[in-house]
């Protein structure tokens, strides 16, 4: 489907990758993983035409559907929800708009009989390619994504001009979706989804029959979507079969065999060095010094693979309260003339019955799911 083929790609005078080759088939569903500057982004982005590698091709079957989540900075103005999603739908609004414009022309009088015989041709193959795309089901297809990641149906006539940042990536992956592309690139499409919707996302990927190619910081997500890891470690790339577990499992047989390398490099080195320091001026060992410094030129260095850091914090013990905790006092809430909250009074103390315990958790359970706070 795509073949990469001897790919180069450096900033600032750094190598990212170096005559890099690797095939992306029908049905792959493949993690991209590498520390952070390796370049995973730019990859989605050659492959979506947004830059050109230094060297090397990419080539692409013919007619091939690509879909592109960015990580951020993705923006939709000027329609409701439900026309910019639908717009996601391959060629819905330009067929729509030609059936309409076909039909006004068959019922012009002043249009002839050969004519009509022409505009009948162009309406079949219209009605024809409406049918491949199930278009009489897509909006029904289109609120069903929108309602899994989240939003409400009465977002649907809202305009997107009024959508915060979060809620604009969502419209961004339920286009992508909907459009049910040949591949979906995704970079990090988890970070602006809460619980309900990324367990939504991931049952749709589970089912979706084309390939995929993400980019996530989200273990459980990545292990429950994908068969591949494509690691760029070292300017090369290395492709481990198996979910991310797998990967974790034989990246570490590497990094262990990497570091063995090493020491044993080091050691060899050190001890070249030290002969040279010692000989360096003694006529004698001279032919074996120039032997010595040639051989120090030719190592092919071993490097070491990249360590996740690790960080710890300590917090001083706090002071305890008072006996009241919180009071909350004929409290109310509405999201538009949806009322959310109405005259809640609740006295929060210190040590609470398990009846309080139970109000406090449905309280609290109820405003984080509404995002109240």
């Amino acid at each position: 489907m795509i073949d990469i083929v001897n790919l180069s790609l450096q900033f600032g005078g750094k190598y990212l990758y170096r005559d890099v080759n690797f095939k992306i088939n029908s049905g792959d569903k493949i993690s991209l993983v590498g520390s952070n500057g390796t370049g995973k982004s730019s990859l989605l982005k050659m492959l979506n035409g947004m830059i050109d590698p230094e060297k090397g091709d990419i080539f692409k079957r013919k007619n091939i559907a690509i879909g592109y989540l960015p990580q951020e900075n993705v923006t939709h103005k000027g329609r409701t929800l439900l026309d910019e999603a639908l717009a996601g739908v391959p060629d819905l609004k330009e067929l729509q708009e030609k059936e309409t414009e076909i039909t006004i022309l068959l019922n012009d009088p002043d249009v002839d009989d050969e004519e009509k015989l022409g505009l009948v041709e162009q309406l079949g193959e219209i009605h024809h390619r409406l049918e491949e795309i199930d278009s009489y089901s897509a909006e029904a297809r289109v609120e069903k994504v929108l309602l899994g990641l989240g939003f409400m149906a009465r977002d649907f006539e809202k305009l997107t001009d009024h959508f915060s940042g979060g809620w604009q990536m969502r419209i961004a992956l339920a286009k992508m979706l909907i459009a049910e592309n040949d591949l979906m690139m995704m970079d990090e499409p988890t970070n602006h989804l809460d619980i309900d919707s990324l367990e939504w996302l991931t049952g749709f990927l589970k089912t979706y029959k084309g390939a995929l190619l993400l980019v996530s910081h989200d273990r459980r997500f990545v292990n429950a979507v994908t068969n591949k890891t494509l690691e760029i470690f070292n300017t090369d790339f290395t492709v481990f079969n198996g979910n991310f577990d797998h990967y974790l499992k034989a990246k570490a047989e590497r990094d262990e065999r990497l570091e063995h390398e090493y020491d044993q490099q080091q050691r060899k080195m050190k001890d070249i060095q030290q002969f040279v320091e010692r000989f360096r001026y003694k006529a004698s060992k001279a032919k074996q010094v120039q032997s010595r410094v040639k051989m120090l030129g030719k190592f092919d260095k071993v490097d070491l693979p990249d360590f996740e850091k690790s960080i710890s914090f300590r917090f001083p013990e706090p002071p305890k309260s008072g006996e009241i905790v919180y009071e909350v006092k004929n409290l109310s809430m509405r999201f538009g003339d949806n009322l959310v909250l109405d005259k809640i009074d609740y006295l929060r103390r210190w040590v609470c019955s398990p009846a309080e315990k139970k109000v406090v958790w449905h309280l609290h359970f109820f405003c984080s799911k509404r995002q109240i706070f």
